[in-house]
């Protein structure tokens, strides 16, 4: 009878087996090089920042700003923390209670305060080490440094005896104020205004700092434009993947990690906006974002997707066939879309107004859909009176940086603003035609095709950042037959 009981492993067996193990586990963890190692922008992009906006303040005036507070995602749950644009254009602080004072002429030298959170050992043991206002001035490039705690006080110091202020609004006659979206510390730097007022004192006009702000980032300068490049590059290797994942039987999801997943290996916290994976009859709405459906053999498929990087974001779009080769009304809309975008992109260069590119490429989505019999009439009335947005929905061009739809003006005045060298924006031209369209033939429902690139205004034109990603239709075709549903 033989014995039940377990017996001992042979020592040598087992040393064998990690002999034999190692290599394999060596190789397994012997992790590729990052296609893009980490790109931090550099303190003095900051400071420069800050030295064009205090050129920009009037004498014994003072801005104010405040940080983006966190946002409750689901009961105890906050979202990943986003700081207010502005405020970091200005700063680089990520500190979610941050305070930033910022003077053009201060009798004590003091241009640039900054106030955080104070150490709390309780919360550090919880998300890490913070960066209180020891170490605040070092690492940041204060002039002075404080813990959020003391701000009201330093800035409105009174003193009973004399009657006076001391505080960092004495004397000032103009506060710019940025809130970055916290209403409630608004209405505590009202109060702190109303006070000094009612003692005839502080400053007479408050402004929103962020209409000087946003003027000021429509035009990149070579630290944010790398930023910018960073975000398109590692995206554009993104929509490649997904080019090459797309199949019919794959959930839209799918595609939709392809991209997103290379982007977080590659530094990317969070994507600029929800990545937009829509296969056939979802390719007609903008912003479709649900990206659940089960993608079918004859299905467009249009992935609008872009990351942030270190703040700065992208926007890109590619429309592909989901079995690899368009039919012909899908190539016939995508090849009209294509000529627009590149109709519109030969208008760009310094001194052309910027709605000259959107008008560019208008004319060309007219004339196609004129001769495919999907308008009819003159061409010319039919953009004059934009008859076209039937089809075509949307504007095709849009400011790009620290927001996905950047701040700043598109007029000055009545007229267009001329482009500038550094200016940094979309040409994203688009037709859409949904299932009961009146009028079209059935052949033309669900097909959704944008094309969207980003572009940098040079001094003798323009550098479209994207456009290394597949856009002419067979080479389109290539990259999805290429991967055969495996990125």
């Amino acid at each position: 009878m033989s014995d039940p009981r377990p017996k001992p492993k042979d020592p040598r067996s087992l040393v064998g087996l990690v002999l034999f193990l190692v290599p394999f586990v060596a190789g397994a963890l012997d992790f590729p090089p990052l296609d893009f190692p980490p790109l931090k922008p550099p303190a003095s992009m900051f400071r420069a920042h800050r030295d064009r906006f205090l050129a920009r303040l009037p004498p014994n005036s003072i801005a104010v700003l405040r940080a983006a507070p966190e946002r409750t995602m689901s009961n105890d749950v906050a979202y990943l923390y986003r700081q207010d644009s502005d405020f970091w254009y200005l700063s680089g602080v990520e500190d979610p209670e941050a305070i930033l004072v910022i003077r053009p002429n201060p009798s004590d030298g003091k241009q640039f305060i900054v106030f955080v959170r104070p150490h709390n050992p309780r919360a550090e043991s919880y998300g890490g080490p913070r960066i209180g206002p020891q170490e605040a001035a070092s690492a940041y490039g204060a002039d002075a440094a404080f813990s959020t705690e003391e701000f009201r006080n330093l800035m409105t110091r009174y003193e009973p005896v004399s009657r006076t202020f001391s505080g960092f609004l004495a004397g000032v006659e103009k506060v710019y104020v940025s809130d970055g979206g916290d209403a409630e510390w608004a209405s505590g730097l009202r109060e702190s205004i109303a006070f000094m007022r009612a003692r005839d004192a502080g400053p007479s006009t408050v402004v929103d700092a962020r209409e000087v702000i946003h003027e000021m980032r429509v035009v990149k300068d070579a630290d944010e434009i790398a930023l910018v490049r960073r975000a398109t590059e590692i995206s554009g290797r993104g929509h490649v993947l997904a080019m090459k994942a797309v199949a019919p039987g794959k959930y839209e999801f799918e595609v939709q990690q392809a991209l997103d997943g290379y982007c977080f290996e590659n530094g990317v916290r969070r994507m600029a906006y929800p990545s937009i994976v829509a296969s056939g009859p979802n390719s007609v709405f903008l912003h479709w974002d649900a990206n659940d459906r089960e993608i079918r053999d004859g299905d467009v498929v249009l992935n609008d997707s872009g990351a942030e990087y270190v703040g700065y974001a992208t926007d890109i779009t590619r429309t592909y066939p989901a079995n690899g080769s368009f039919n012909r009304e899908q190539r016939a809309i995508y090849e009209i879309v294509l000529a627009a975008q590149k109709a519109a992109m030969a208008e760009i260069k310094p001194g052309t107004p910027h709605a000259r590119v959107g008008s560019a490429a208008a004319r060309v989505q007219t004339q196609g859909l004129v001769k495919l019999g999907l308008l009819s009439g003159d061409v010319d009335r039919i953009v004059r009176e934009d008859g076209q947005r039937v089809f075509t929905k949307h504007g095709i061009s849009h400011w790009v940086g620290l927001d996905v739809h950047d701040a700043g003006r598109y007029s000055v005045g009545s007229s267009s603003r001329a482009l500038e060298p550094g200016m940094v924006f979309t040409v994203e031209p688009g037709i859409y035609i949904p299932a009961n369209a009146p009028g079209v033939d059935r052949k033309w429902w669900n097909i959704g095709v944008r094309i969207e690139d980003v572009v940098l205004v040079t001094k003798d034109g323009y550098e479209c950042l994207s456009c290394f990603i597949p856009r002419e239709p067979d080479d389109v075709e290539k990259t999805v037959q290429s991967g055969n549903g495996k990125p």
